[in-house]
């Protein structure tokens, strides 16, 4: 009630338009959508049910006082008292609002104002028992106003309170023909020609026979235009059962194909017996089924047939015998049949194959299909496809594979036959041959189902190569392939879908999809769930490293970044991008993911990786990132060595001195002491440094404080040579390496067993002696060179 008078004064003080107001109270149901939808009748109320009002079987009627109220409003209004009838109707609303005689005196009293004396006698009309006339008279008023949505909803209501008056439908569909003239948004209205149709199919009387089988004729042709066979089914039954007498052998063909496309054979047998004179002798019997259950059960005995029967209704019933499990009349009535034009008849003799084939009777099916791919006309894949899976239920696989491959001839691309052509010859162990059945030519529509299927094959006989190439194809489904560095670049900024890549594409000019993509059967439902999508990815990843495609790692990690439902994994498929990268010389490409990675996770592993790759692109540019990543930490040791390392091998000898020499007064280990004393050497090789001696002289003491610090002589007095063989001061160089030579190995290694200098050593020795004592340098090379 508080519903009620909130909206009753919302709109008697103008807060709520009459058309709100109309919708809170009255919400049409569109009762074409339902087949069965019966009219309203006298009995039915209206009740407030979810958002609005609806129309029940129950009129409201004023209790005793309200309508005492009611007279006396009528009363002044008759003595021209406008003011106190039009203030007591209000008072009736609000205290009673579904009532419709105040709304029908309140019409009356606005006269003057044809706007509001239609909203109240339209708001009446809602709420009174069933009135069409009422409901025809707003029609023409609202059809004079132009408010073709009013207008139809007056039609409609018309036709609900007499669903006998033809007028009223055609009056319906009459207005529906104006709007599509004038390129109405028809839709908005909610009713369509199609279901004005239905609508008078279910509505008129038997009497009205010629008009139900012309409409019921419209609808059924667009339902099935639609694809909607059920409600095709239903507006033909409803025909059916008022004038079977009209349907003729035609219209009986029809009903009859769609009573056995939702499997009533025993309607149509019914149909079959009553319309065109089929005798039909059968007996039932009480039987138990496979649950203990006691049921009846129709055996048919004999048929007669008409011989005037066009054969496709001779057909239908032997359709509807197959399935009824009438073995004997089948096989009588199949005798018959195939003595028929196989040109005239050929569709004929592929619905009873494949009722035949759906029951399991291929011994029956086989002989209809024989002589079909024989004939010329109907030398098609389709035909081919159901005579070789039809051997292949027969057992006959030699046969079946000869005519698999008839199917692939006229549709070469044709998954089902390619997937069972596979199963029988892997079955007669002719693998490559089976292999080969399950490849798909990339130029044309491709089933990813299939292409699955072929990766699973390939796995499962070791075909690598062919296996990774036919994964990227998968793949290649919701993975993308970048044309240049700018779409490289936005999916490493950010975690975009291939709908941005899309978008950049129409940006550039450019088309979104490439003529040589792989175009995947849209109708197809195979789709990987984000799990099986990962496990596949890794899966193909571990095999293309394990066998070297390094370029094939990195087109499919790149690939990946775009992958919405591989988004969680995000993370994971950078690193693995920075690894096929680095794998495959990519060093350009690596750095842009090791610097994300080094930022993210610092550590002495990361940071390895880092140097690693910088050493191979152009280190100049890269000075400002390094500071910038070390910065943010002040107390980390390691930037010292990272950045010395880095300004020498970029050739900025003083900045390396200065980390390493801070690097060295807060470790003092040996490395620092070797790495300072390298620095300074290098730059006494300089031609623009002054001193040149005292820079020696550093460096050597720095060398003999590596040597003293480094627990290992081999090593040491090998790195002594090497700097007095660079400094050619050969003597002394002879004097470290023969001690290196004397001295034992370096340490021994699990994974690369012994480290040991003396090659190293004895080849150095050699190029000293060479020149000067070629004797000395062969036995060198004799004792420790010669492999």
């Amino acid at each position: 009630m508080e519903l009620e008078n909130d909206l009753t004064s919302k709109f008697l003080s103008g807060e709520m338009s009459f058309a709100e107001y109309s919708n809170e109270w009255y919400n049409m149901d569109d009762e074409e959508d339902i087949d069965d939808a019966s009219k309203r009748n006298d009995d039915e109320p209206f009740s407030f049910s979810g958002k609005g009002m609806q129309r029940r079987r129950k009129f409201a009627r004023l209790p005793p006082g309200l309508l005492g109220l009611m007279g006396e409003a009528n009363l002044r209004f008759v003595r021209g008292d406008r003011d106190t009838a039009e203030k007591m109707c209000h008072e009736i609303i609000k205290q009673f609002p579904t009532a419709p005689e105040p709304y029908q005196t309140l019409a009356q009293l606005y006269e003057h104002d044809t706007e509001k004396s239609l909203q109240f006698s339209l708001l009446a009309a809602h709420l009174s028992p069933p009135d069409a006339e009422e409901w025809l008279r707003l029609a023409a008023i609202f059809k004079q106003r132009n408010d073709c949505r009013q207008e139809m909803i007056c039609y409609t209501q018309a036709i609900a309170d007499d669903p006998h008056n033809f007028d009223s439908h055609l009056k319906r569909i009459d207005l529906l023909d104006k709007l599509e003239a004038i390129n109405f948004p028809i839709n908005t209205l909610h009713i369509t020609k199609l279901k004005c149709y239905h609508k008078i199919v279910t509505s008129l009387p038997a009497s009205e026979g010629e008009t139900i089988m012309k409409y019921a004729k419209l609808a059924v042709t667009q339902y099935h235009n639609n694809n909607e066979m059920e409600r095709a089914l239903a507006v033909m039954s409803s025909a059916y059962k008022k004038c079977p007498t009209l349907f003729n052998l035609e219209d009986l063909n029809i009903f009859l194909e769609l009573l056995i496309g939702q499997k009533q054979f025993q309607t149509c047998i019914e149909i079959f017996v009553a319309n065109v004179g089929v005798e039909i002798e059968a007996e039932i019997q009480t039987v138990k089924n496979s649950d203990g259950e006691i049921e009846e059960q129709t055996n048919y005995l004999n048929c007669t047939i008409p011989d005037s029967l066009p054969i496709d209704l001779k057909s239908k019933l032997l359709v509807c015998f197959i399935h009824l499990g009438a073995v004997n009349l089948v096989q009588m009535l199949l005798t018959d049949f195939l003595n028929n034009d196989v040109e005239n008849a050929g569709d004929l003799y592929m619905d009873i194959e494949e009722a035949l084939s759906s029951t399991g009777q291929h011994e029956l099916a086989i002989q209809l299909l024989e002589p079909l791919v024989k004939n010329n006309s109907f030398d098609l894949g389709a035909v081919w496809l159901k005579h070789a899976e039809c051997l292949y239920m027969l057992g006959r696989e030699t046969d079946a594979i000869n005519s698999f491959y008839k199917v692939l001839i006229h549709a070469p691309q044709h998954p089902d036959a390619r997937r069972k052509l596979y199963a029988i010859l892997e079955k007669k162990g002719r693998i490559d041959e089976a292999l080969q059945m399950l490849e798909q030519d990339f130029k044309y529509v491709v089933n990813a189902n299939l292409l699955y299927e072929q990766c699973l094959a390939l796995k499962k006989y070791k075909k690598w190569e062919k296996y990774l190439e036919v994964g990227e194809a998968l793949l290649s489904k919701t993975f993308v392939k970048f044309r240049h560095q700018e779409e490289l670049n936005m999916a490493c900024k950010a975690r975009c879908g291939i709908d941005l890549i899309h978008n950049f594409r129409t940006m550039r000019g450019e088309s979104q999809y490439h003529e040589n993509d792989i175009h995947f059967d849209e109708d197809e439902t195979f789709k990987f769930t984000p799990q099986e999508e990962w496990d596949f990815f890794l899966e193909m990843l571990k095999t293309a490293c394990k066998f070297k495609k390094y370029f094939l790692m990195q087109r499919l990690t790149f690939g990946a970044m775009m992958s919405k439902s591989l988004s969680p994994h995000r993370p994971d498929i950078e690193f693995y991008c920075l690894q096929a990268c680095m794998l495959s010389n990519d060093n350009q490409n690596a750095f842009r993911f090791i610097r994300e990675f080094s930022q993210k996770h610092p550590s002495n592993r990361s940071w390895n990786l880092l140097n690693l790759i910088i050493n191979f692109i152009d280190r100049n540019t890269h000075s400002k990132f390094l500071l910038r990543l070390f910065q943010r930490d002040s107390n980390n040791v390691t930037k010292h060595l990272f950045l010395g390392n880095h300004f020498l091998i970029s050739g900025r000898y003083l900045v390396a001195l200065k980390y390493y020499l801070e690097y060295h007064e807060k470790c003092g280990d040996s490395l620092s002491a070797f790495l300072i004393a390298i620095t300074i050497l290098v730059m006494a090789a300089q031609r623009t440094v002054d001193k040149h001696h005292n820079l020696i002289l550093q460096g050597m003491a720095y060398m003999q404080t590596y040597q003293s610090l480094r627990k290992c002589d081999q090593e040491a007095n090998y790195n002594m040579g090497r700097v007095y063989q660079m400094l050619s001061i050969n003597n002394l160089a002879i004097e470290y390496y023969e001690r290196a030579l004397a001295c034992d190995h370096v340490t021994t290694c699990e994974q690369h067993g012994v480290i040991d200098l003396k090659r190293e050593t004895a080849y150095n020795l050699y190029l000293l002696y060479k020149d000067h004592s070629p004797v000395m340098a062969r036995k060198y090379l004799l004792k420790y060179l010669v492999v």
